[in-house]
């Protein structure tokens, strides 16, 4: 199959044929038709997370299931599906504490760069590629764990069932299931971009009363303000916490979501948020990063710190709930939806990506 391989941090990624072996016991040959390029893999392929190399990269995604390997009966050949970077065993401690998201079972192969069984289905034995979050969809096909498959309907885009494979999913489920947001709330999001818009769009569902969009390039306020944001703070010229206690009566926001993962950027948030407000940490930072907070305020102002991992709820669950608001008009995915290209252009999607541009680009297998 062609595939694009990470050979080394802050260098292209290489296009090339790569053999891929049969599916497993409990996995799934898919034929991936769309991906989105993600800062996740931005910052893999600039070392930013470590991940082992050489490795195919690629975690938002959706395709057609080709083949099953013994023991599935989730999903059979035909069926078009959204792929979770996130597949849990469902027998594991976290599991059973219904904390899907931080299956034992899924942290050890991907930190290891391979499927649950500590198998690898990309390259040779001589010369193995280290599987990406279980999909390695930027690639023909991925064999995955067969949790990491959610069946949806066939009139759902590819592209749009990409893009909640992660950037939505995530946004969405860092305001409905950690941050909990109510109506008539004051919300901040920090970051406008694929998990920050969604973040904005779940906060208007929730019936904030004033959404905040807070970055540093004031061209993404007309984009926030399209997705529901009703004010937009400019963090680089403005004073964010005199900004957000105006539109909070003096209390400060009910929650923050910080989209960047930056240090100051949470510190930021935890100033901003009122007396028992939340702060939502979805951004990744750079290993080793650490963020300062003064303690002493900690027990006497009950802020609370929450970190968010793919929106902190159940994935397949909220690609459901998300995929029904779409179906019902009350969700906007369309327009997220940016430049659609070969997997040729891998490399350009990411410098664009580093340049800030605001819609999603995806690679289409059909292009």
């Amino acid at each position: 199959m062609k595939a694009a391989v990470l050979y080394n941090y802050n260098e292209d990624l290489v296009i090339e044929d790569v053999p891929l072996g049969d599916p497993g016991d409990r996995e799934v040959l898919v034929r991936i038709v769309a991906t989105g390029v993600c800062h996740s893999d931005l910052s893999a392929a600039k070392g930013k997370s470590l991940p082992p190399l050489p490795i195919i990269l690629g975690h938002e995604a959706a395709g057609i299931v080709e083949r099953t390997g013994s023991a599935v009966s989730k999903v059979r050949k035909g069926d078009h599906v959204i792929l979770s970077w996130a597949p849990n065993c469902g027998e594991c401690f976290y599991c059973h504490k219904r904390l899907p998201t931080m299956c034992d079972t899924y942290g050890a192969a991907a930190g290891g760069g391979t499927l649950w069984n500590g198998a690898r289905r990309l390259g040779t034995r001589e010369r193995p590629i280290h599987h990406f979050t279980c999909l390695s969809s930027f690639a023909e096909l991925a064999v995955v764990p067969e949790s990491a498959c959610s069946k949806i309907a066939e009139d759902v885009p590819f592209e749009v069932a990409a893009l909640v494979g992660c950037a939505v999913t995530t946004g969405f489920g860092a305001v409905v299931n950690d941050a909990r947001v109510e109506p008539g709330e004051v919300v901040g999001v920090i970051g406008v971009g694929g998990v920050g818009i969604n973040a904005i769009q779940a906060a208007a569902l929730a019936g904030a009363e004033a959404i905040a969009a807070i970055d540093i390039n004031p061209e993404k306020e007309a984009v926030a303000r399209a997705f529901g944001a009703t004010h937009f703070v400019n963090s680089a010229t403005q004073d964010v916490v005199a900004e957000l206690k105006v539109l909070s009566r003096g209390r400060g926001a009910d929650s923050i979501v910080d989209c960047t993962g930056r240090p100051a950027a949470i510190a930021l948030a935890y100033d901003g948020v009122r007396l028992g407000g939340s702060v939502v940490s979805v951004g990744i930072a750079a290993r080793g990063e650490m963020v300062c907070l003064p303690a002493s305020t900690l027990p006497n102002t009950q802020k609370r710190i929450i970190g968010s991992n793919y929106g902190g709820g159940v994935p397949e669950r909220d690609f459901e709930r998300i995929l029904a608001l779409y179906r019902a008009g009350r969700f906007e995915l369309d327009r997220q939806v940016g430049k659609r290209v070969a997997l040729e252009a891998i490399n350009d999607a990411f410098r664009w990506l580093e340049q800030g541009v605001l819609a999603r680009t995806l690679i289409c297998f059909d292009h």
